[in-house]
């Protein structure tokens, strides 16, 4: 521990101030008015070496706690850029095997692994719904808000044994949690059916917990926002980290984005819009069940 890390002036201050404070005790314990004497004078310095050591003794943990605190987040964070390096040690001696296993192919594989690794990094194929899930529940656990688009009406997470993310979502506590559903033609019908639906709503609202709702349809989407395409399936985490998932082609597309992005645009929208109540978007009335 150095000079750097450690106040050598406020531990002797602290040091003094204990001393000090067990001397007056001593003094009142002994009594104001009693008269000094030669056989108080080492009771007077034990009073003084204890109370300098306690003093120090105390300020030395607390700058030993303060320290130690630092170094555990400085260690946090390293542990992150190394096992970031690892990762990306990992990828690039794969490619390399890749190159030198099948040197006739060299041109066409250099020009396959730049591709990936540049942008197209950011796509995972062959995703399912669970692992898609999986993924949101991590980026739960360190998010203090929440935004979504939902593409299949409200059944759709019953269907697919969605409560348990849900209910992760739910537990987390964050300054916003908000999502849109957004319905195509084809799915109109089965939304209006499952807005009626007792144990839809039931389902939805008891493992989502206090998260505002809207819907609205693709069409009026089209209508209301001209020239932004209709996102498919996504989570936005404290308007940075995105995940969005493709059910249909079962892709997982992430990145990190900031206030220009489209998706961004978009819930800055509906914010400014519902204080308006506009007739194409839909706020969902919180069941008694999610105040309890």
């Amino acid at each position: 521990m150095d000079d750097q890390n450690l106040n050598w002036a406020r531990l002797a201050l602290v040091a003094f101030v204990g001393a000090l404070i067990l001397e007056v005790v001593l003094t009142f314990a002994t009594g104001l008015k009693a008269a000094f004497t030669v056989r108080q004078i080492p009771a007077h310095l034990a009073a003084l070496l204890v109370g300098s050591l306690a003093g120090w003794l105390f300020e030395l943990f607390r700058e030993m706690t303060k320290v130690t605190h630092e170094a555990l987040r400085v260690a946090a964070h390293l542990e992150v850029s190394i096992r970031a390096l690892t990762t990306k040690i990992t990828y690039q001696d794969e490619a390399l095997g890749m190159l030198t296993s099948c040197p006739r192919h060299n041109e066409a594989l250099t020009s396959l692994i730049q591709a990936s690794m540049g942008e197209n990094f950011r796509n995972i194929p062959l995703v399912g719904v669970s692992s898609y899930l999986e993924f949101l529940r991590k980026a739960i656990e360190h998010s203090d808000g929440y935004e979504g688009i939902q593409r299949k009406p409200l059944s759709w997470y019953k269907l697919t044994g969605a409560g348990s993310y849900l209910g992760d979502l739910k537990r987390r506590d964050m300054e916003y949690k908000k999502r849109l559903l957004i319905i195509d033609k084809d799915d109109e019908d089965q939304m209006k059916a499952d807005l009626a639906d007792h144990g839809v709503l039931e389902y939805y609202w008891s493992n989502t917990g206090a998260v505002t709702t809207y819907w609205m349809t693709s069409r009026d989407f089209v209508a209301n926002f001209p020239g932004m395409k209709i996102p498919e399936d996504l989570a936005l985490y404290d308007k940075r980290l995105l995940i969005a998932y493709d059910e249909g082609t079962k892709i997982l597309t992430f990145d990190v984005i900031d206030k220009e992005s489209s998706v961004r645009r978009l819930f800055d929208a509906v914010d400014q819009l519902e204080p308006y109540e506009v007739g194409f978007l839909h706020e969902l009335a919180i069941a008694d069940y999610v105040r309890r």
